[in-house]
């Protein structure tokens, strides 16, 4: 039988609260905690009757929290991608005295509400990482003996993921880049050393993170990326102006690079770098990608082909390297029209 009751709450400020402790069968099943008596009641009768109209459709409530699930998760999952730790937590936060039971699309659609005015990359990252935790919970679970499923569904999968726009390609004007290349060099140390290599190489901001310095063949200028977003290893070449600056801080072993001071593991976080970097450049609409795109848009306009740029960037397709494509164009266009002018002035 569910049923509630309150308990009066003195803080140590002197105010008062009002938790609810819902019950089954004396089992305490879920707690919230309200500034007034008369919330707290109304809460109490309103979960009491939901609990009970869904006991009657042969719905059991869970009682494993998300806080509980995250933790299993997290001991189950195997992975060494930081971001999803990250993001792990983060829902953990948010939902941390939340039942599975009482997760439904639209709980998850109004926790990634703040998300929408961001990238939409964000949101989807976001929903991503929540969807995978909740497929654990779908899987049968084994506890002493007693196999447990904790939600027969998935609520995030009547939740809409946003549409990226992946063709969104910036890159540094003429004026732009020297005046990036001064601020990052102004900012100094490894900060400068990273925005360098982004943008003489093509590597995605992961690859750089978990670059060590035996990855480093410095006889032959390249730098060799185990874990790359294609799952493939990759030789990356490093222009001699990119590796006169990498000897500067040169070291032996396996450490990270661009470590940071706090964890020997984790790369250093330079966000606050990077905002400073462009307000001093004055560059706006610039992420720390679009120094791939502009690596790419050098390649092109320099006349490399499309092949060869997807093999420097390390695109597994023709696909991902076909934005470039106006780039390619218009070098050739420029190229015939020079090539001609010539002809016929002579």
């Amino acid at each position: 039988m569910f049923n509630f009751h309150t308990r009066k709450i003195i803080l140590k400020n002197s105010d008062i609260r009002y938790r609810v402790i819902l019950t089954k069968s004396g089992k305490a099943l879920k707690t919230k905690t309200f500034r007034r008596k008369s919330d707290a009641r109304t809460w109490g009768s309103r979960a009491v009757l939901s609990y009970q109209e869904n006991e009657s459709k042969g719905i059991v409530p869970c009682t494993v929290s998300f806080s509980q699930l995250a933790d299993e998760y997290m001991h189950w999952w195997t992975g060494k991608d930081h971001d999803r730790v990250r993001l792990v937590l983060w829902w953990e936060k948010h939902l941390s005295g939340t039942l599975l039971s009482e997760i439904t699309p639209e709980v998850i659609r109004e926790h990634l509400k703040p998300k929408k005015s961001k990238a939409p990359a964000t949101y989807n990252k976001h929903l991503a990482v929540i969807s995978a935790v909740l497929d654990f919970a779908t899987i049968q679970q084994e506890d002493d003996d007693i196999t447990e499923q904790y939600i027969k569904n998935n609520p995030c999968k009547e939740v809409r993921s946003l549409k990226v726009n992946n063709k969104r390609v910036r890159y540094l004007s003429d004026e732009e880049k020297p005046r990036l290349i001064q601020a990052a060099r102004d900012i100094g140390g490894k900060f400068y050393l990273k925005v360098l290599m982004a943008l003489t190489t093509g590597m995605r901001k992961g690859e750089l993170d978990k670059l060590r310095w035996n990855d480093i063949d410095f006889d032959r200028g390249l730098a060799m990326l185990h874990e790359t977003k294609n799952g493939s290893v990759r030789h990356t070449p490093i222009p001699e102006v990119t590796m006169e600056e990498v000897k500067k801080y040169r070291e032996v072993g396996d450490t990270l690079i661009f470590q940071s001071t706090a964890d020997p593991d984790k790369a250093f976080d330079f966000r606050k770098q990077w905002v400073a970097c462009l307000k001093s450049a004055k560059i706006e609409n610039f992420r720390w990608h679009d120094m791939r795109h502009d690596t790419a848009s050098t390649l092109a306009r320099d006349g490399k082909t499309l092949k060869e740029i997807g093999e420097i960037l390390g695109h597994k397709s023709l696909a991902s390297t076909d934005r470039y494509t106006h780039l390619c164009t218009e070098h050739k266009s420029q190229l015939l029209n020079d090539t001609m002018n010539k002809s016929i002035s002579l």
